[in-house]
């Protein structure tokens, strides 16, 4: 019976102290309920510790190493000198482990160390038994960290009087932080549409300037003198003007921490429209000849001077026009989806990508008819009269001279930014989600206009006689074609 008793009496025993060592070792590490040291940071002035020594815990380390703080730690803990064998483990316990002797504990979770000056926190000394008081070091000292079990916190040893330390600012913040998010108010999921919307606007213009070559020809009662050919300048000018916009509408659930979100807004895209003139064409004459109609008595005139051109004479050749084949393309806006959160649902940052791009390409083409004056110009030679001037110009007439146009060109039109918002997490928030957004481009060609000649005169150079010839029908002019007889 009395044999009974002691093995009912040895494993309640047993219970108790796995009971007790369980719970022991189920705390969290470095929690303030789990050893004096780890006690929470109180509001009072601390002891200012300028050096260490007077009061040695577990004695002072040999060497600022890893190995040989365990070593020391270790002959501490067998000897159990000044009963330091049963600190030494409910220290280490406070960090997780069983005791020193727990396999998980050796000198890798050990790491040398400075801890420096102003760092405060609980420090431990050695006065008949254990105490520890909350200080501050006075200036760097050395020390060893001890890592606890699962590496989520640590402490301290002092390596000059084997004191225990232990700063609990890290844990604090760690626990307001937890406070905070927990205090956090609980989130309403708003549903709201963001419209997302750019334009943009440029001009372009240019002078365009050129050389064609252009028969020209007489033309009376269909019989046909052959002036010449000339190189004649072209001058096309242009002025266009482009827009764009661009538009993208996302609708989310946004997070409502209590004070109502923003009203429904419209966020600024940027649109940047470029321009390029890919190739430009002038076509100038009938069938590429200027041609004068004239009457008799001009017809006889010229005719003293020049030919008939030949029944077979070739048309002159011609640039040949680009045609007209606009092609646009343009980028189509996303599809919308919204997935739903419940409230109290999580906050998340997102970021939206959103892009968008048009292109167009065509070619504008104008017809128009241009006056051209022929102006004869022959310079005397030899003694001048009083006032007279050496140059000599006859006007052979103004006509009219058909031009055709052609601009090819394309546009291009972009647009693209990011935006970070708070959304409500379904559980399928993208974090960073590309979206693309519609995209029109309009342009007009509101200028297109050709000039032929030097500013619309072909001048052609006469002999002398030629000049006498020409006179009798034409009459004398400025160089610029004018009239005034102050010029000759």
């Amino acid at each position: 019976m009395k044999k009974g008793l002691n093995f009912i009496v040895l494993n309640v025993a047993v219970l108790l102290f796995t009971g007790i060592s369980f719970k022991s070792f189920s705390q969290t590490p470095c929690s303030a309920e789990s050893h004096a040291v780890f006690a929470k940071s109180v509001n009072q002035a601390p002891v200012v510790l300028n050096r260490l020594g007077t009061m040695p815990q577990f004695g002072e380390m040999p060497e600022h190493t890893a190995k040989g703080a365990y070593n020391h730690l270790k002959t501490v803990h067998k000897k159990n000198i000044r009963n330091s064998r049963p600190e030494i483990d409910s220290y280490l316990r406070a960090l997780g482990y069983s005791g020193f002797l727990d396999p998980a504990f050796n000198a890798s979770q050990i790491t040398p160390e400075i801890l420096a000056k102003g760092r405060i926190g609980w420090m431990g000394a050695y006065a008949k038994g254990h105490q520890y008081k909350w200080s501050v070091l006075g200036r760097d000292f050395e020390t060893f960290r001890i890592a606890s079990k699962d590496g989520s916190c640590y402490a301290y040893i002092m390596k000059r009087c084997g004191n225990a330390f232990y700063d609990p600012s890290p844990r604090d913040a760690a626990e307001a932080a937890a406070l905070a998010l927990k205090s956090k108010p609980k989130t309403t999921c708003v549903t709201q549409t963001i419209n997302f919307t750019g334009n943009g606007k440029i001009q372009a213009a240019d002078v365009l300037n050129t050389t064609e070559n252009l028969p020209v020809v007489a033309s009376y009662n269909g019989t046909n003198l052959c002036l010449g050919d000339f190189t004649v300048p072209v001058r096309l000018t242009y002025e266009m003007t482009a827009s764009g916009e661009v538009n993208y509408a996302k609708t989310l659930q946004l997070c409502d921490y209590g004070n109502g979100v923003p009203a429904p807004s419209t966020i600024s895209l940027p649109l940047n429209i470029n321009y390029n003139l890919a190739s430009s064409d002038v076509a100038i004459g009938e069938d590429g000849k200027m041609m004068m109609i004239v009457n008799k008595k001009q017809y006889n005139a010229l005719k003293k001077v020049y030919k008939v051109c030949p029944t077979n004479v070739a048309a002159a050749p011609q640039n040949k026009l680009s045609t007209a084949n606009k092609v646009t393309t343009a980028s189509e806006p996303s599809p919308v989806t919204l997935g739903t959160a419940e409230n109290g649902a999580n906050c998340v940052k997102q970021t939206l990508n959103i892009s968008g791009n048009a292109v167009t390409e065509d070619i504008s083409s104008k017809s128009s008819t241009n006056e051209v004056t022929i102006i004869g110009m022959y310079k005397k030679v030899g003694k001048l009269q009083k006032g007279e001037t050496a140059n000599k110009y006859i006007c052979l007439g103004s006509y009219n001279v058909p031009a055709k146009s052609s601009l090819q060109y394309s546009l291009k039109g972009n647009s693209t930014m990011s935006h970070i918002i708070e959304v409500c997490d379904n559980g399928n928030v993208n974090p960073n989600e590309s979206l693309t957004a519609a995209m029109k481009l309009t342009n007009n060609v509101t200028k297109q206009e050709t000039m032929i000649g030097d500013y619309g005169k072909i001048y052609k150079t006469l002999t002398k006689s030629e000049y006498k010839k020409l006179g009798k029908i034409f009459k004398r002019c400025c160089s610029d074609g004018s009239s005034k007889s102050k010029c000759y």
